[in-house]
């Protein structure tokens, strides 16, 4: 009797199943497994600083604009070396937490610039939040 060997196409071992992204639209999947939304609100909140200093109405206080913006930024960097998963919870977090201590306070102000930055974060929260819960 000889032995034969499995091809060397078959390979042992647990079978794997489909992508946990499967049933989530593409677009979707191509957007957060980017760093372009995370590191683009963080240049927009870094670049809304000197509206900050000059009429702070609406927006919030001058410490939270760099520290969301380093975090934002933080975030990018997981998704850039290759942890979406992470990097998206971490963007869902951090945007929460920021609508939550500034989104009330933006749209009451009725100003233009605060009330797009929480919108911005929201469509952030919104989208990463989706990807990162959409996880089978």
């Amino acid at each position: 009797m000889s032995l034969v060997s499995p091809p060397a196409s078959v390979k042992p071992g647990l079978a794997q199943g489909p992508s946990p992204t499967a049933h989530l639209p593409s677009w979707l999947v191509a957007t957060v497994e980017r760093p372009a939304f995370p590191w683009s609100t963080s240049a927009i909140l870094l670049a809304a600083l000197p509206l900050c200093v000059k009429s702070p109405v609406g927006f919030p206080q001058l410490i939270q604009l760099p520290c969301f913006a380093a975090i934002f930024g933080g975030s990018g960097y997981m998704i850039q070396a290759g942890d979406p998963l992470n990097g998206a919870g971490t963007t869902t977090a951090w945007s929460l937490v920021y609508l939550f201590f500034n989104g009330r306070k933006a749209f009451a102000s009725r100003r233009p610039g605060p009330m797009a930055l929480s919108s911005l974060v929201a469509a952030q929260a919104a989208t990463f939040g989706w990807y990162y819960f959409g996880q089978d």
